[in-house]
């Protein structure tokens, strides 16, 4: 055989009283008799690990139903103690560097002996997976099936759960019947599974075996060759595309020098450009036309990343494009400069570090393109997990905060990292913030005490209410950005389940890669037997989103962080009620079609659910009153509030910095004729009372 790229990694996985270690052995020396370089790694979990049993479920106070046993869900509360997650971690990384160290000796044994290199585990991410049973969405679970990826092939030995119990850690917890009911499950999660079936003799199963690992090494070779034989015959046409790719080249250059020659014909015949006077040019009054920068990390015409503070800056933007030029900072996968509408747009290549890592950069790059940028004032959506960039020490123009994504608390509860002292730090440097709700406004005014802090809450698209529509719709909405913690989908998902209401369930929306992987993770992980009635219709903008809203019974905004809920406004406008949270960001709704829930109470917001779901009558009152409420909230008036701040602070007059005062004198200039003009004034020396000086 030949060798083919990296050795084949193979796993035996299923508990240890089916023969797993014995197995390994058999299997090791049949291949090593048809020629192959076979290099055994015994696995045994981490040392923590096997000191200390990990409990695979977890008591819930105060769950109802069955005998008070539930299995660990996606809220962070319920993913287990740190110790045990830690213990996961360290199995999953110990098992990682095992096969790196067993797969570097099985390509040097290849090499020395020829023919193709295998590494055998005992133990395999399918193990680790049932050992501690974590959450589909958590970080544990995505450790493992990370690992699990770069496996060729896992054998699964079935012996069903009739067998007597080994001395696994697997079955540590109970009865076998449970330990297999998770190898099946999360075997069903993993790529190229293979069963075998342990009740059979021995050398059948190893025999077995040992043809599922031929066939995966031919796989490879016929892939292999097929790759060989596919670039043999791309290589005529890469060769034509490289003589193109020349010929385009020097036509480029070649089109450039006779550009830059033009160029320099014309420069010697037009006098050079005064930016000074031509900034006189930009009003027809001869007045210079002042310049404004809005910085927001998601940009409007990006999908999948339109979120509510690209939306406002955008309307923003547009408003103050009326009397003002306007260039809008955002981020982009590549760097580049355009202009639409009137507006300048300046995209930073940032996207393509990832989700986190862009929007750090993004942060970092702010102080360093105000300096490249003139301009009269700047407008700084905050950007998570720092908001603040401390953009006001790099500049000398005024700079206005803009709070719509301020998450660095929610952050720091969610990872356990303290993000909130830089954006405390941060805002102190600030003293012009603008927040979208009153609440949100009491917690800025005492972390900068100094600031001027507005309420500039958001708008939405006016449009008449329709009597015969209310109280209508086909389902339960969820409309917005897919984030399974900030948006509390893990906690819909469970209330959903709990009460099961009439209507389905549709997820609209989209969020980054990882985000949608948890969000499949959750949807799959549902009960066994559950009808589908939830449905994730991924992406909706424009046209569908109108669709979904006016189609809708009402909105659900199950969130645990929120800043205004833009969503729900538009929900609001359109009469259809929204259950959400009793949080203090989203109280603007009372009184107004919202149906708010104590916060996290999972079940009492299935109990609401259902109520909404099952009550038309409800839902027509409820629908009025939120209809009548989103007419407050237009975009005129949000738009033309920022219009008016932009013009209180740059059509100010600037008067003459005060003298201070020094003893009763102003210390702009000496005085004349004295003699502290060539020095500081002599201190008055204090006496006692009646005394002299």
């Amino acid at each position: 055989m030949t060798a083919a790229r990296g050795p084949l990694l193979v796993a035996v996985s299923g508990p240890a009283d089916a023969g797993r270690s014995a197995l390994v052995g058999r299997l090791a020396a049949l291949l090593r008799e048809r020629g192959l370089a076979v290099v055994v790694v015994r696995g045994h979990g981490c040392l923590l690990c096997r000191r200390l049993p990990v409990r695979t479920r977890v008591r819930d106070a105060g769950e109802p139903g069955g005998d008070g046993w539930a299995r660990r869900a996606t809220d962070p509360e319920r993913r287990g103690s740190a110790p045990r997650r830690v213990h996961a971690f360290l199995e999953a990384a110990g098992l990682a560097a095992r096969i790196a160290v067993a797969g570097t000796v099985a390509r040097k044994r290849a090499r020395t002996r020829g023919g193709q290199a295998v590494v055998v585990t005992e133990r395999g991410p399918l193990d680790g997976l049932v050992t501690f049973d974590p959450p589909a969405a958590s970080g544990v679970a995505g450790a493992f099936r990370r690992l699990a990826g770069r496996y060729h092939l896992t054998l699964l030995v079935d012996t069903g759960p009739d067998r007597p119990r080994g001395r696994d850690r697997a079955d540590a917890a109970g009865h076998p019947a449970p330990s297999w009911a998770r190898y099946r499950d999360w075997s069903r999660r993993l790529p190229r599974i293979a069963r075998l079936d342990g009740e059979r003799a021995p050398s059948l199963v190893t025999g077995a075996a040992v043809e599922r690992i031929v066939d995966a090494i031919r796989e490879r070779e016929r892939a292999a060759e097929q790759g060989r034989v596919h670039a043999l015959e791309r290589e005529p046409e890469r060769e034509q595309e490289q003589a193109a790719v020349h010929a385009r080249t020097h036509a480029h250059a070649h089109a450039r020098e006779r550009q830059r020659e033009q160029a320099a014909e014309r420069s010697r015949a037009v006098p050079a450009r005064n930016p000074a006077r031509d900034a006189v040019r930009d009003r027809p009054d001869g007045t210079r036309r002042r310049h404004i920068v809005v910085s927001v990390y998601d940009g409007d015409d990006l999908p999948g990343h339109r979120g509510g503070g690209a939306l406002v800056a955008a309307k923003v933007a547009r408003r103050l494009a009326e009397d003002f030029r306007v260039t809008v900072v955002t981020a982009g996968r590549h760097g580049g400069a355009e202009e639409r509408d009137g507006i300048r747009y300046v995209r930073l290549p940032v996207r393509g570090a990832g989700p986190r890592a862009g929007r750090l950069l993004f942060l970092a790059l702010l102080p360093l393109v105000s300096r490249r940028i003139r301009h009269d004032l700047w407008l700084e959506s905050f950007t998570p997990p720092f908001s603040t960039s401390f953009l006001p020490l790099t500049t000398a123009a005024p700079v206005v905060g803009i709070d719509q994504g301020r998450r660095a608390e929610a952050l720091r509860r969610r990872y356990r990292i303290p993000f909130f002292l830089v954006e405390r730090l941060g805002l102190r440097c600030y003293r012009h913030i603008v927040v979208t709700n009153t609440a949100d406004g009491v917690a800025v005014r005492r972390l900068s005490p100094r600031a001027d802090v507005q309420v500039i809450t958001g708008g939405v698209e006016q449009r008449g209410l329709d009597e015969t529509r209310l109280g209508t719709g086909q389902f339960i909405l969820f409309l917005g950005r897919i984030d399974s913690w900030a948006g509390g989908l893990d906690l819909l998902l469970d209330a959903y389940d709990r009460v099961r209401p009439p209507l389905d369930l549709l997820l609209a929306g989209s969020g980054t890669p990882e985000e949608e992987r948890r969000l499949a993770d959750l949807l799959a992980a549902r009960p066994d037997g559950t009808e589908p009635r939830i449905h994730w219709v991924g992406p909706a903008e424009d046209d569908r989103r109108r669709q979904l809203l006016r189609d809708s019974a009402f909105l659900v905004l199950p969130s645990r962080h929120e800043t205004f809920g833009l969503t729900a406004l538009e929900g609001m406008a359109y009469g259809k009620p929204v259950l959400h949270f009793d949080l203090p960001a989203l109280r603007w709704m009372r009184d107004g079609g919202g149906v708010a829930v104590r916060p996290f109470d999972v079940a009492a917001f299935g109990e609401r659910m259902a109520e909404l779901a099952g009550d038309a009558a409800l839902r027509r009152r409820l629908g009025r009153r939120a209809g009548l409420a989103a007419r407050h909230y237009t975009w005129d008036e949000t738009t033309g509030r920022y219009l008016a701040l932009a013009h209180r602070l740059l059509d100010a007059p600037v008067f003459p910095r005060r003298p201070r005062m020094r003893g009763g004198v102003p210390t702009a200039g000496p005085p004349t004729g004295s003699a502290s003009a060539s020095g500081p004034p002599r201190r008055r020396r204090r006496g006692r009372t009646g005394g002299g000086a």
